[in-house]
């Protein structure tokens, strides 16, 4: 996926590092990260492992690249496992936190390759499109196998997002079980 950056290295876009590709299935939006104690993350961790044990690994395919305002992200698809998967992380948080856990709404599940860091002009963005729709292979297979629970740490100066991993939890319970 890195051709994407080759396609749009003039552009006022930060791409996010291999690292950093993300699905963002839940948000918390009560309070920081970092306020919340240590019993409740590990609450967390407990609720999303019982949670993941009724869902199965999957693969989704990443793609096409669409422009926006915002930045350059993948469409994923298709819905069903994804929205499956967003359903039983937002039980498992809404079961520790409560049902008014977060305002974020996540919408359109999606991948994000690059955020934007400055505005750009109709005919510019009709143009990244352009060269990203020309990108191949433009689609590209995603093993979705585990989530990750994770302290997001954001900049929004030089638009990047990372993150502390706090425990990575597994589809089905345990990796050996899906066939």
């Amino acid at each position: 996926m890195r051709t994407y950056s080759n396609a749009t290295q003039d552009d006022p876009l930060t791409h996010v590092g291999d690292e950093w590709f993300h699905i963002t299935l839940y948000q918390l939006s009560q309070k920081p990260a970092s306020e919340i104690p240590e019993y409740e993350r590990q609450a967390l961790v407990t609720s999303l492992t019982e949670q993941m044990k009724a869902i199965a690994p999957f693969t989704i395919m990443v793609g096409s690249p669409l422009p926006y305002a915002s930045g350059l992200i993948f469409d994923l698809g298709p819905d069903e496992p994804l929205n499956e998967l967003r359903a039983a992380a937002t039980r498992a948080f809404e079961i520790v936190r409560g049902p008014g856990a977060t305002t974020y709404d996540t919408g359109v599940l999606h991948l994000t390759e690059s955020y934007a860091t400055a505005k750009v002009t109709l005919d510019h963005f009709h143009q990244i499109h352009r060269r990203v729709r020309r990108v191949r292979p433009s689609h590209a297979p995603l093993r979705v196998d585990s989530i990750a629970l994770v302290d997001v740490v954001a900049n929004d100066t030089e638009k990047t997002i990372m993150w502390d991993t706090l425990a990575t939890v597994p589809l089905l319970g345990d990796y050996g079980a899906a066939a």
